[in-house]
């Protein structure tokens, strides 16, 4: 008997230790269980979207899960809950904040709008290119991995526009580091030394036990 793939709000990832907590499980311990259906919305729209990441966020008054879109932790985007039906997102570079009925409509506003910050990781060349690239090479790229029929495919996390394409898990991998090297603008042999994290989702998964 064949497996039905998780939804994609199963497989993010939420960057604090909390034992056994799902990102689900999170939200409804910080926004409460009536929350549930308006994260996994959003998760299952913005799980493996090149530049978008999950994380937990600490201010004076509360503790926040914020889903953002950015390089290097950069924050372009930001959208988190608010008390109020629908999705709120913070545009940053407009210094604006839109709201959106359904999620429907927020992909439809993400898909005209992330293109403004394809180019975003060449305007921090002169950051990473600092002591001979460390940060490429040493902070840690996370790859979120899938199988679509023999194209193994990855997708940079926290690297807006960024996946490779290809025939076997290394070969993408290997792909990735390049694509990483080539959004900073960096030189090709940067690329061998970049520090990659490879997470396989349930198709990844079954294919390479296969």
């Amino acid at each position: 008997m064949t497996t039905a793939p998780p939804d994609p709000s199963s497989l993010v990832d939420v960057e604090l230790n909390l034992g056994d907590s799902t990102y689900l499980r999170l939200a409804a311990i910080l926004y409460g269980e009536e929350t549930q259906q308006w994260w996994k919305d959003l998760g299952d729209l913005l799980y493996g979207r090149p530049g978008w990441y999950c994380e937990i966020t600490n201010t004076a008054n509360e503790t926040q899960m914020t889903w953002s879109f950015g390089t290097l932790g950069s924050s372009l985007f930001n959208v988190t809950f608010d008390d109020e039906s629908g999705y709120s997102l913070f545009d940053w570079d407009a210094d604006s904040k839109l709201r959106f009925t359904t999620i429907d409509q927020l992909r439809e506003w993400l898909d005209t709008n992330e293109d403004r910050h394809s180019n975003h990781p060449r305007k921090l060349r002169s950051l990473a290119e600092a002591f001979d690239w460390a940060v490429l090479k040493n902070v840690g790229f996370d790859l979120d991995v899938t199988v679509d029929d023999d194209a193994w495919i990855a997708t940079v996390r926290k690297l807006p526009v960024t996946m490779s394409t290809a025939k076997t898990l290394s070969e993408t991998v290997s792909q990735a580091r390049e694509a990483i090297a080539s959004a900073f603008d960096a030189p090709t042999k940067v690329a061998q030394s970049i520090l990659v994290q490879v997470h396989l989702d349930h198709a990844a998964a079954s294919a390479l036990g296969s």
